[in-house]
């Protein structure tokens, strides 16, 4: 190898001195805020100058799923008005022209390198997930100063977010504050409570009160709530098998992840998932009497009398039939806890979740987070605040106030379902075998079918973010 000359040695000495200046020099100098053009750097109000901003809804005739023709519609009308007005721009609500193609289209024009829309919405969080997990949405860290999707009454509690995360990076919001969007995805008991007075029966709003509402009480409900008289048949429950398997699961404390031993794994290996199956195994033998089978979401054997409990969404219990065409007066419960659970931890899942969001290539972030903050501002009209959404659902939407405090009660510790990845796959193998195996052989047979889901996209978000929303931190 030749030998430099020291002349040499001393030049490229000297370069590299003065480059370690120039950077210490440029580390070491104070940062410059970068004001968007859109920003008064003085009064620090925006002007968009008449920039134009398209909006996708996927709905014909709604907006983010509020219908046309409701007070909320018109709430929302004016509230794009508001921010045009305020921001100096043009918002272009455009409906896609059928649901069936929304996705499909977004997806693909996103991939093409053009953007559908600056911001968008779909009605179904698996469809959302999925874009999110493509890489195809713009990540809401990157605008985190603007959109504080940690408010939850603004956007939306943990599990909803969860429900279009990655890694613990959120990807879309939705106007959580909005009448109807509060836990809309929960599922709750409801019960005939003009019934079950008229026959003298247990009220389930009692346990609630009590802090009793436990699966041995909800057993001692089956039973009662059970007709003993050939003229006025009914049962206790109505229910899909879905909907009983996924609650019995996280009523007893099933989380998917959790922190055991001080490393996040898998939880469906616990004695906890043998003793919900177990106990759910028990009340198709002891209790087949009380259940009536039907279809998912289903409401007519409830509203018929069917049946004197269902479970029901908390949109279904805002908005539906059971709303409108109950002769009756029906009272919400969250599903009882299980003794390997925290009592008032309630059970829930969550799917098909509006949510708002923004493609990945999107022109100007920053503007349009500005204008999603604004357009999930809570109503006056409504309620600005929890206490006084709630009071609007206890005076205006429930017969009894308790039911608007457990409408608001249930959906802190919900899950989303993971579905569009195999979320529901254990629970489908638990449905379709529960008569045949032991609950061991359950878990042996099927729990393994979570494993990809729960390590590739559960743990990362428990880890990044769920865990130390819904409990404060790690294990």
């Amino acid at each position: 190898m030749k030998k430099q000359s020291g002349e040499s040695f001393v030049k490229k000495t000297l370069i590299l001195c003065l480059l370690s200046v120039f950077v210490f020099l440029v580390s070491c100098s104070p940062s410059v805020e970068v004001i968007p053009e859109y920003m008064d750097e003085k009064s620090g109000t925006l002007d968009y100058s008449g920039m134009e901003f398209k909006y996708l809804t996927e709905e014909l005739e709604a907006f983010i799923g509020v219908k046309q023709g409701t007070f909320l519609y018109d709430c929302a009308m004016q509230r794009i008005k508001d921010i045009e007005n305020e921001f100096g721009c043009k918002l272009n609500v455009e409906h896609s022209p059928t649901t069936s193609s929304h996705y499909e289209s977004c997806r693909a024009i996103i991939m093409s390198g053009l953007t559908p829309a600056d911001i968008m919405d779909f009605r179904s969080s698996n469809t959302t997930a999925s874009l999110a997990y493509a890489g195809l949405l713009y990540p809401l860290t990157e605008v985190h100063d603007i959109i504080h999707y940690e408010d939850s009454f603004k956007y939306g509690a943990a599990s909803v977010l969860e429900c279009a995360m990655l890694n613990g990076v959120p990807y879309a919001v939705q106007p959580a504050s909005w009448p109807g969007f509060p836990d809309a995805q929960c599922f709750l008991l409801t019960y005939n409570v003009d019934k079950v007075s008229s026959k003298g029966l247990p009220d389930l709003h009692e346990y609630y009160e009590n802090a009793t509402w436990t699966w041995s009480n909800f057993e001692y409900i089956l039973d009662q709530y059970t007709s003993k008289e050939a003229g006025d048949p009914y049962v206790a429950l109505a229910t899909h098998a879905k909907a009983l398997v996924n609650m019995s699961l996280f009523s007893n404390g099933v989380k998917f992840a959790d922190y055991i031993d001080g490393t996040l794994q898998s939880d469906l290996y616990q004695p906890k998932v043998v003793n919900a199956i177990t106990w759910l195994q028990n009340l198709y033998s002891q209790y087949r009497k009380s259940i009536l089978d039907i279809e998912y979401w289903s409401l007519s054997e409830f509203i018929h009398g069917q049946a004197l409990m269902t479970f029901v969404s908390g949109a279904q219990a805002y908005n539906s039939d059971i709303q409108y065409n109950c002769d009756f007066t029906f009272g919400l419960m969250p599903f009882p806890c299980g003794p390997d659970a925290v009592y008032g931890e309630w059970a829930n899942w969550r799917e098909e979740l509006y949510g708002v969001c923004m493609p990945v290539n999107v022109a100007e972030p920053e503007a349009v987070a500005r204008i999603i903050s604004a357009l999930c501002e809570p109503f006056e009209e409504f309620g600005t605040n929890p206490e006084e959404l709630k009071d609007y659902y206890a005076n205006n939407v429930f017969s009894l106030p308790v039911d608007a405090e457990i409408y608001f009660d249930v959906g802190k510790y919900g899950r989303y379902i993971y579905w569009q990845v195999g979320g529901l796959d254990f629970t489908t193998g638990i449905i379709n075998n529960y008569s045949k195996n032991t609950a061991q052989q359950l878990v042996e047979a099927y729990a393994s079918s979570m494993d990809e889901v729960i390590d590739k996209y559960i743990k990362p978000n428990f880890e990044n973010y769920m865990f130390e929303v819904l409990y404060g931190g790690k294990g």
